[in-house]
């Protein structure tokens, strides 16, 4: 299903997608949204510095950041958030020393793209939630939040040119 919203000046085009079961094998980065700028750009250096050594991977050009979606429904603007920088694996038989796993069950996801400058960061998260208020849809607090990083069309590593990456919210059944 395919829904256009107004957002400003420009649309912003938010579908719903099927996942299937999604493995991931990361690095966790725990702090105050407003560390998060600083310590997620670490994370995703060490991540790509240890691409290498994880087994199993599924598309070394697809990268996921992964949030607990109830940390974002409890609205506290500098609250304490959990981020995960990850790749899908295909299996989680040997997981390196010091990384974390996360297995997603299937999923409905509403999905925009996020490109342009900083700002439109915020303005696709602001839409996401218009959106979703405007359909009656809720999100699954129970699940994570992703972030869809295809290296072809963004890095994840500093200095940041633009952005142009996915972002996928968990709806509730």
């Amino acid at each position: 299903m395919h829904i256009p919203l107004r957002l400003k000046e420009r649309a912003m085009d938010v579908s719903v997608v099927s996942r299937a079961e999604l493995k991931l094998v990361g690095l966790k980065v725990v702090g105050r949204r407003s560390e998060l700028s600083h310590r997620v750009p670490l994370a995703w250096t060490e991540l790509i510095a240890r691409l290498p050594s994880i087994p199993n991977i599924v598309n070394r050009e697809v990268l996921y950041g992964a949030s607990p979606e109830r940390d974002f429904l409890r609205g506290h603007p500098d609250g304490v958030y959990t981020y995960s920088v990850c790749v899908e694996v295909a299996s989680l038989d040997s997981v390196p020393e010091g990384m974390s796993t996360l297995v997603l069950a299937p999923c409905d996801y509403a999905m925009a793209r996020i490109q342009g400058a900083a700002s439109a960061i915020d303005a696709a998260y602001l839409g996401m939630a218009r959106w979703l208020a405007e359909t009656g849809r809720k999100t699954n607090a129970q699940a994570h939040s992703l972030e869809r990083y295809d290296v072809t069309r963004q890095r994840v590593t500093p200095p940041y040119e633009g952005f142009d990456y996915d972002l996928l919210k968990p709806l509730a059944p």
